[in-house]
């Protein structure tokens, strides 16, 4: 199932992948997905309001393969007023918090929290309390 909100941005060659029968994408009010970003759920993705998302990005809650000793899909969810930057990579389980920033060519495995500025691969948390307008 895909639930939009109001005043949302999708941009050429985006893919909202719904892999499996009972996968949902959520896209809060005015989320802006620029192109050719992938959102591939199996289970459950959501992404909150005024979140901003750049070209070329992988969002995700599967591997969409077993491995043996591996946990399926966990549902990913990236808060409000999130920016993500060119070609990261958001893997499944992660939790991002309000008002984060993903820097551009960064692997999100771990949970980001609200307001902090992650880049890297793996992502570690590089500033706190940051805004961005």
């Amino acid at each position: 199932m895909l639930r939009v909100a109001d005043s949302v941005q999708i941009f050429r060659g985006v893919l909202l992948l719904l892999g499996l029968p009972q996968a949902t994408i959520d896209l809060g009010a005015n989320v802006f997905i620029n192109y050719d970003t992938k959102v591939m759920a199996a289970e459950h993705i959501s992404i909150g309001a005024r979140t901003s998302i750049s070209w070329n990005v992988s969002i995700m809650d599967s591997d969409f393969h077993q491995i043996d000793g591996e946990s399926g899909p966990r549902p990913t969810h990236i808060g409000e007023h999130v920016l993500i930057g060119a070609h990261a990579i958001v893997l499944k389980g992660v939790r991002i918090g309000d008002g984060a920033i993903v820097a551009a060519g960064s692997v999100v495995s771990r949970d980001v929290p609200p307001r902090a500025l992650v880049a890297g691969s793996p992502a570690t948390v590089r500033r706190e309390n940051v805004a961005w307008v």
